[in-house]
């Protein structure tokens, strides 16, 4: 059973099919800015050069499960949920399925894998409010409040973190020449503490920042993917 955990794709989902077809993953854990943007299928307000196709992922018998990043249809998502609130996704696509923040997936395995996405987009002011950008990526204590009890639920134990930004503490070891400090303003980082703190995971993997970097902190074993199309590493295979 092969898992692999990748960075931010950007809608990019020619690159995501390549991939598949040539790793042949069964499991994909994605760490955010997938690129939910439905309200622009079949225009080219992404790319010039094609229209876009929010529904041409072909992840060859592959499962995905994304968190949300801060380039997302928030409100889209949100509206989507209300039939089955916290509980994963599955959006259009077979086997894509989106794991709203707080949500607990257990890997065939029997690690449990908390979800917790959004994050706020440093570009806020040059975006459209309903068309480039949305008030809801930044995440709320009720999110917080949703994977304690989702968590709880799952005997109380989490052994990994998928997520779009990370904790302070990660952050600060991020390579200060291509880090800007004034992204630990992010109200969404400060949630995070929280979450390193009161389930003190065993690994964490996050995207965001389209660098890639690792470390080890509070007994957690940290790693920052970069984008596809970014040059750095931007896919790991999971361990067991």
């Amino acid at each position: 059973m092969k898992t692999i955990v990748i960075g931010d794709i950007h809608a990019d989902f020619g690159a995501l099919n390549r991939f598949c077809n040539k790793k042949r993953p069964d499991i994909i854990l994605q760490c955010g800015d997938f690129g939910w943007w439905p309200h622009r299928h079949g225009t080219d307000k992404i790319s010039r050069n094609r229209r876009f196709d929010q529904y041409s992922v072909k992840l060859g018998g592959a499962t995905l499960y994304w968190c949300d990043g801060n380039h997302e249809n928030h409100d889209d998502l949100q509206e989507r949920m209300k039939a089955t609130p916290g509980q994963p996704l599955e959006i259009p696509v077979p086997g894509c399925f989106y794991m709203p923040r707080g949500s607990v997936l257990t890997l065939p395995d029997g690690r449990y894998v908390l979800f917790f996405g959004g994050g706020m987009s440093t570009d806020r002011e040059g975006r459209t409010e309903g068309d480039d950008w949305w008030a809801k990526e930044v995440p709320t204590v009720e999110d917080l409040d949703r994977a304690r009890s989702q968590v709880a639920a799952h005997g109380g134990r989490v052994d990994i973190v998928i997520s779009h930004t990370g904790p302070a503490r990660f952050l600060r070891q991020l390579p200060k020449n291509k880090f800007d400090q004034a992204r630990l303003e992010d109200p969404t980082v400060a949630l995070l503490d929280s979450v390193l703190q009161a389930f003190q995971p065993r690994r964490w993997f996050f995207g965001h920042f389209h660098l890639s970097a690792h470390g080890e902190d509070q007994g957690c074993e940290w790693q920052a993917l970069s984008a596809e199309g970014f040059g750095d590493k931007w896919w790991v295979e999971l361990e067991g």
